[in-house]
């Protein structure tokens, strides 16, 4: 956008290219330039005629004076009219003359003329004439210009009369007028012609060289590998430019592929660290659950003892959180199993199942965790709550045990849970949001990365992975769902037949 102080004109003439700038530029200065030469050279060649003429009209008026003087030597008007009549017949066509002869009593009066229009009273020039006695000559300005020359006439002792000479000078002004027209017009079309050639010629030495770098310049933004080479055209300047670009080109080309080098290596070395890690984890884990698997027996044994006694007393709903937990360690004793037998997690039993009623046992069986950390957990049921979803009910709760767990530990007391159903007939969903400060881009980044955890020493990083990985060999999925505040997670499993 233009500021405030820059004018439409210039604007427009700045979105031009390069040449025609450079041509528009020159038909100025051509056309000023021209111009002012053609301006001084009519000046100064009007200023020579004028000249020229001014000394004409004194040979003229001088010549006339010694013809009056002998014609009329003692400035008899008679005789002065004749000799003034006789000469305007052989000499006299841009030129009028006057003759004023003296009278007995001093005054000088007209005595003929050649122009009825001349005054026929003696003009400031012819008086200053007559006191010094002397010719003077001066310039007519107004609507007849012309050169006017008092010449006093007398035999050079007294003077006897006063001859009044006037050259026109219209004549010369009109022809320089037309002389200006000319020139002008011939100097428009010598600056036309300029700008064209120079907008030809920058055209191809400037402009097309210039087209040419920036293209290459253009097809560098793909990377300087697949940029083409600048062609080396042009004067010797652009030619030397076009040489730099495409040894820069070069050298960048050269960083990137070592960047790319250095890259693939540095994501090599990750790799492995990550593949040590598994390697160390997945040791650790079967040596964990060796030693895990007896003292589980052991709880389990024990746990239902206790819901039996329970029943036994009569307390079914302490006999139902018995269940809840007994449950739980039922599920860790199949996983210890599974692990110990192949290295691997349990082959889902996939079959029927009500998402409901899995959210309800797992809410249930988190709820003193919820309590202690002043946190609510609801539950939403709608239409699709009955609908049936296919799938394993121990991993699907594993899941949400997992989805539960990160909300909590990231809400402060007085945080709430949110546990939704939703279902389009092909596919049956649970979604998990939290009110929570939700996730940074940096972590986003890193969702279902393997040890990448954002809760510092805490967090393994494996509670995801393994959460997404559980859900696709469902053959559902495990996606996250980017929401104005907080966290929302949603497990989608395929819908039963």
């Amino acid at each position: 956008m233009a500021s405030s102080g820059t004018t439409p004109a210039y604007t427009s003439v700045m979105a031009m290219g390069l040449s025609r700038r450079l041509a528009i530029f020159a038909a100025c200065m051509a056309a000023a330039l021209v111009l002012v030469v053609t301006e001084v050279s009519v000046t100064l060649s009007e200023r020579s005629r004028l000249e020229d003429l001014r000394l004409e009209a004194q040979a003229v008026a001088s010549t006339l004076a010694d013809y009056l003087n002998r014609a009329a030597p003692t400035g008899n008007p008679t005789a002065l009219r004749a000799a003034l009549a006789t000469w305007a017949g052989l000499h006299l066509r841009q030129t009028s003359a006057a003759v004023f002869a003296r009278s007995a009593g001093g005054v000088f009066a007209l005595a003929g003329s050649t122009d009825s229009s001349m005054t026929a009273e003696l003009g400031e020039g012819d008086r200053r004439a007559l006191a010094r006695e002397v010719e003077t000559v001066f310039q007519d300005e107004g609507a007849r210009p012309a050169w006017h020359v008092a010449e006093p006439l007398g035999n050079g002792r007294r003077v006897t009369g006063l001859l009044s000479l006037r050259i026109s000078t219209a004549g010369l002004h009109e022809s320089a007028r037309e002389e200006r027209r000319r020139s002008y017009l011939l100097a428009g079309a010598a600056a036309l012609l300029l700008a064209g050639g120079i907008g030809w010629l920058t055209s191809r030495g400037v402009g097309g060289p210039l087209r040419a770098l920036d293209n290459a310049m253009a097809g560098a933004y793909a990377g300087a590998r697949n940029a083409p080479d600048a062609p080396e055209v042009g004067p010797d300047e652009f030619r030397s430019l076009a040489r730099r670009y495409n040894e820069l080109r070069t050298a960048l080309a050269e960083r990137e592929r070592e960047s790319e080098a250095r890259a693939a290596l540095l994501a090599l070395e990750e790799r492995a660290r990550g593949l040590e890690r598994v390697a160390l984890v997945d040791e650790a884990s079967a040596s964990f659950a060796h030693e895990i698997g007896t003292p589980l027996n052991t709880m389990n044994g024990h746990f239902q003892l206790l819901r039996e006694d329970l029943l036994a007393l009569g307390a079914p709903a302490a006999a139902h959180r018995v269940d809840l937990v007994l449950g739980q360690v039922e599920r860790v004793a199949g996983i210890v199993r599974a692990w110990l037998a192949r290295g691997a997690w349990p082959r889902p039993s996939v079959r029927p199942l009500l998402l409901q009623q899995v959210a309800q046992r797992v809410l249930e069986f988190m709820e003193p965790s919820l309590n202690a950390a002043g946190v609510s957990a609801i539950l939403d049921t709608g239409p699709v709550s009955l609908a049936a979803a296919r799938g394993d009910p121990e991993l699907v709760e594993q899941i949400l045990l997992n989805l539960i767990k990160n909300a909590l530990e990231a809400l402060s007391r007085g945080g709430e849970i949110r546990v939704g159903l939703g279902g389009d007939g092909r596919s049956v969903w649970l979604t998990v949001s939290d009110n929570g400060p939700g996730i940074s881009e940096e972590v986003k980044q890193q969702l279902f990365h393997p040890f990448a955890s954002s809760k510092g020493p805490l967090g393994t990083g494996l509670g995801l992975t393994v959460s997404r990985r559980l859900a696709r060999g469902l053959g559902g999925d495990l996606i996250h769902e980017p929401t104005a505040i907080g966290t929302r997670w949603r497990l989608i499993l395929p819908a039963a037949a």
